[in-house]
């Protein structure tokens, strides 16, 4: 019994991890946990991505069932994209997925090596292109004086 406990755990786990791996899906859902955003507030969070294949991501998110799309009849039309209740269960996943990768930062950065240097060395650069123009905010809220990290 315990063979099958553990491969219906790592199972649930493996689906746990497709359902957050579209690449936006996480800024997304961390951008949606102050409350709704329209299309471009969401778009201009995560600006290195075309609109069609964010489009493309917030349509996978809502067919997910983790976020939520209304409609508003106004002119023009308004849409906005808010979390839905499992949706927002995601987000103390996520900041525990913060503490644990800080500890992990702190236990394979070399001595002498910033945090933002870390961070920005690990994005592989043919992989990750879009984010090799991310300027990263330190946790007081500064910007870093190189705009290109």
């Amino acid at each position: 019994m315990k063979d099958f406990e553990f491969e219906y755990d790592a199972a649930v786990l493996v689906l746990g991890q497709n359902l957050i791996a579209g690449k936006w899906t996480i800024p997304i859902l961390w951008h949606l946990r102050k409350g709704d955003k329209r299309f471009s507030e969401l778009h201009n969070l995560c600006k290195f991505t075309s609109h069609s294949v964010f489009t493309k991501q917030l349509r996978q998110l809502e067919d997910l069932g983790l976020i939520i799309r209304e409609v508003h009849s106004e002119a023009p039309v308004r849409v906005d994209y808010s979390l839905t209740d499992i949706g927002a269960k995601l987000i103390p996943v996520l900041s525990a997925l913060i503490d644990w990768s800080q500890d992990y930062i702190e236990c394979q950065k070399e001595a002498g090596i910033s945090d933002i240097d870390f961070i920005k060395n690990s994005f592989l650069p043919d992989k990750y292109k879009a984010y090799q123009r991310v300027a990263l905010i330190l946790k007081d809220r500064k910007a870093p004086k190189d705009p290109m990290l």
